[in-house]
C-alpha cells in the first residue's frame, strides 16, 4: 500500500540484542511493506517506494542484531524502461516489492512488485517483474512494455509473494484490487478482496496453469485483505494476510492454515494487533521460507500514518497449526 512518509533520516547505531523480536530497527525511517529475502547468511528487505520514489532496499548480516540493519539505499531505479516516459509504469508509484533468488532455474532474482499503470493519473496498479542476474543489491531493471498480471476490470493487482514449494512448484500470490474500485476498507464500503495463486514455472515469469482464488474477505469475516505471505511448515501451509485499512490503528496481521496449498483455508486466528509489543497496526508481513523469520512494518505513530511506517523484525513459532511471533 502507498508510503507518504518522511525523508531518509541519518543512520543511528543501535544496541545489538539476540532478542527474537526487534522493532523499529531503522530508527524512524518509513519502511513500509517490508519483503525479505536472505542469501548466504545475509537479509535483505526491500519496501514500498515513499517521496524516495524508487524502490529502497537495506540489509543486516546478521537478522536478529537490531543495529545491523543498513541505511536503505536504492534498488529499483526509476530509469528502469519499465518506469521511463513511454514505459507501462508510473514513476513513483511502486509497493510491497518481494525478491527471491530463482534457485531452481538460474539462481538469478527476481522482484516482483506492484506500480500504477501510466496514463491519466486514475489507473489502476498491476504487477512488474523486475530483474538482476547476481546481485541482491541491484540495481534491478524492468524492460518490460506492459505489465506481468494485470486484472484491471477487478481493480488490478498489488502485493506479490512470490513462494517455492517443497516440491519446487514455484507460485505467486497477489492480492486483487477491490478497494482501488472503492470496495474496502478504506474506501468506506464492503467488498470481498480475494487473494490469488498464479502456479509459475521456474524461470518465474511464464504461467504453469490457471490462477486460483485461495482466500477472500468475505470467508476471512472482515472488510478487506492484502499482503499475503506463504509458508509451509511438517506439511501445514500458512497463509498470513493483513487486515483493515493500512492508515488505521485496526491493521492487524492475522493467519489461515491448510493442507494443500490452493486450500480450503480456514480458522482465521490473528497474529499481531495493536498493542501487542506495543505497536500500532502492525502488517505487510513476510516471512523467510524454513527459517520462520519475519519482517512486517507498524505505525510509527498511533493512527498517524502519514509519520511512517516502521520496520520490525521477529522469528515464528510453529506448533502444528499455530504461528505465535516473540
Amino acid at each position: 500500500m502507498p508510503s507518504f512518509t518522511r525523508s531518509l533520516l541519518p543512520a543511528t547505531i543501535l544496541a545489538a540484542t539476540s532478542s527474537a523480536i526487534n522493532l523499529n530497527v531503522l530508527n524512524g525511517q518509513d519502511f513500509a511493506d517490508p519483503g525479505l529475502l536472505e542469501v548466504n547468511g545475509v537479509s535483505y528487505s526491500y519496501s514500498t517506494a515513499s517521496n524516495r520514489g524508487s524502490i529502497p532496499k537495506t540489509s543486516n548480516s546478521n537478522f536478529n542484531n537490531a543495529g545491523g540493519w543498513a541505511s536503505p539505499i536504492e534498488s529499483f531505479p526509476q530509469n528502469s524502461p519499465a518506469q521511463s516516459a513511454g514505459g507501462w509504469a508510473k514513476p513513483g508509484t511502486s509497493w510491497a516489492p518481494d525478491v527471491v533468488q530463482l534457485t531452481d532455474y538460474d539462481n538469478s532474482f527476481a522482484m516482483y512488485y506492484a506500480s500504477e499503470i501510466n496514463g491519466n493519473g486514475t489507473q489502476p496498479h498491476c504487477l512488474g517483474l523486475a530483474r538482476n542476474g547476481n546481485n541482491p543489491n541491484g540495481p534491478f531493471t524492468d524492460g518490460s512494455t506492459h505489465s506481468f498480471i494485470c486484472p484491471s476490470s477487478q481493480g488490478g493487482a498489488i502485493d506479490p509473494e512470490a513462494f517455492l514449494d517443497d516440491d519446487n512448484s514455484r507460485y505467486l500470490a497477489y492480492k486483487i484490487d477491490g478497494p482501488y474500485n472503492g470496495q474496502g476498507p478504506c474506501g468506506g464500503t464492503q467488498g470481498n478482496t480475494p487473494i490469488m495463486l498464479q502456479p509459475l514455472q521456474h524461470d518465474g515469469y511464464t504461467f504453469n496453469g490457471n490462477v486460483r482464488q485461495i482466500w477472500d474477505a468475505k470467508s476471512a469475516g472482515v472488510l478487506g485483505i492484502e499482503a499475503p505471505a506463504l509458508l509451509k511448515k511438517n506439511g501445514v501451509y500458512f497463509l498470513f494476510y493483513a487486515v483493515g485499512c493500512y492508515a488505521g490503528n485496526d491493521y492487524r496481521t492475522d493467519y489461515v492454515t491448510a493442507s494443500n496449498i490452493y486450500g480450503p483455508y480456514s480458522n482465521p486466528r490473528t497474529l499481531l494487533k495493536t498493542g501487542d509489543f506495543g505497536l500500532y497496526g502492525p502488517g505487510g508481513l513476510d516471512v523467510v521460507p524454513g527459517s520462520l523469520r519475519v519482517t512486517f512494518h507498524s505505525l510509527i505513530q498511533s493512527g498517524n500514518v502519514k509519520a511512517g511506517r516502521q520496520l520490525n523484525t521477529g522469528v515464528l513459532s510453529i506448533n502444528g497449526n499455530t504461528a505465535t511471533i516473540s
